[in-house]
This record gives structure tokens, sequence and C-alpha cells, in this order.
């Protein structure tokens, strides 16, 4: 009977023992695979993917500004005819070619001769150091060329610009019946070499023909394009607006 009950003992104990078994380090692992719940091992695997392929950075390519050039001279030129038919509210009654050529004169002189109504009581006449031709019509044609020097700025951005030395440029516009042209050419960039103080004169087409850094010296031809679609601009408002002329002035 004895043995008997040793015998039940020692095989409980047994199969007890094969349950659970002691880890060294203290913990205790159950070896029932039903029960085991480490996330990490779960059978889930979460790839985190994107469908959209992955592109390489792209550049815009930067693109020159092209200065229109004259295929005779090679020289930078901007040149335009404009159409032009007298309001009806005209005040001046000298004849079309008259009154362009009066108003091409007054919008210059304001432009360019600071103080020229000084010259009060004499006929209005630009200086000689800018003076290239002044031609009053003949019944078939005028014209008017004067070379000024003018500040010109590099523009930053929308907001800001930097002084750039000055510019000299000839402007010519000529006059007939019913239309008049404009002309602008030989430009030249004027600025002082540092340290030495030394005036240095480059003319723009340097910049047109420049094939190395011109990204850079574009922001000069901009600048220069800017100021002449500024002055054709206010050129064909004095041009087309009615205007009273005091022709004792001239």
């Amino acid at each position: 009977m004895k043995r008997l009950l040793l015998l039940i003992f020692t095989s409980a104990f047994l199969s007890a023992m094969a349950q659970t078994e002691s880890d060294p380090f203290g913990s205790s692992y159950n070896y029932d695979s039903t029960s085991f719940t480490d996330s990490s091992f779960s059978g889930e695997t979460t790839i985190s993917e994107s469908n959209d392929e992955m592109q390489a950075p792209t550049y815009k390519k930067y693109v020159r500004f092209k200065a229109p050039i004259d295929t005779i001279t090679d020289l930078v030129t901007y040149m335009g005819i404009v159409p032009f038919t007298p309001m009806p509210n005209d005040v001046y009654d000298g004849g079309t070619i008259d009154s362009l050529y009066l108003r091409a004169k007054l919008f210059l002189m304001k432009r360019y001769i600071k103080d020229y109504r000084a010259q009060t009581g004499k006929p209005l006449l630009f200086p000689k150091e800018i003076l290239i031709e002044d031609f009053k019509p003949d019944g078939e044609n005028g014209r008017l060329v004067i070379r000024p020097s003018i500040p010109i700025y590099i523009k930053n951005n929308s907001f800001s610009n930097t002084p750039a030395g000055t510019l000299t440029f000839k402007i010519e516009i000529r006059v007939k019946e019913d239309k008049y042209r404009y002309k602008f050419t030989n430009f030249v960039h004027n600025t002082v070499e540092k340290g030495s103080e030394k005036q240095i004169k480059t003319y723009i087409e340097f910049y047109a023909n420049n094939t190395r850094g011109y990204k850079g010296t574009d922001q000069y031809l901009l600048a220069v394009d800017r100021v002449v679609k500024e002055i054709v601009k206010e050129l064909a408002k004095v041009m087309k607006d009615p205007i009273v002329i005091d022709q004792d002035a001239f």
C-alpha cells in the first residue's frame, strides 16, 4: 500500500515538473504555445509603404534673357512705330506732325532736364551735353535725338532694388503724319572700380554676347529692358493725351 502511494506521488510530481520549469534568473516560462502573448511574435507584420515612387529633385533650367539685337548694326536696339489719331479735344491746332514733335520734346525735357522751366521767356533748348539732334518738322518729318544718363537698379525682388551705376543711351523720336517712331540704342553701363575709383564703361552688347557667368550679367540687361519699357509706356500717354502747348516757349 505504501509503495502504491509513493508511486502515485512520484507520478504527480513529475507531471507538474513537465508543465513548469523554473528559470535560473527567477522568471517562469509557460511552454503552452496557446498562451504565448509576446506581440513581437503575433504573426502580423505592418509595413509602411508609399505607392508614390520616389522622384529625384528637379531643377528648373535657367533661361537667358535675350535683348533685341539690330541685325545690321549688331547693337542692342529697341524700336517701334506707333500710329496716332488726334483726339477731338486736342487744343493744339498746328497740325499732327507739329503736335507730335512738341509733345515728344516737352516729354524729354521734363524727364531729363532739371529745372527746364528756368529758361522762362526763352526758347527751350536741350543742353549741349545730351543733345544730338533737334530737327523741327519741315512738313514731312521731325526728329529729336538725345543722349541722357540715368541711374539703374538691379531688381532683388518685388520690394527692393540695388543701385548698379548709371546708364547712358541714345533716344531717337521721329515724327510723321499720324505716327511716330521711337528708337533706343547705344547703351553704355557706367560703373566705378572698387578701390581705385576708376570709371568703367561697358557696352551692354558685351553682356548680351557673354557666355560665362551670364546669370549675373543678364541682370543688367533686364535693368535696361525695364528702363526702356517704362519710357515707351509714358511716351505713349503723352503722345495720346491732349496737351496745351505754349508756342512762345519753343
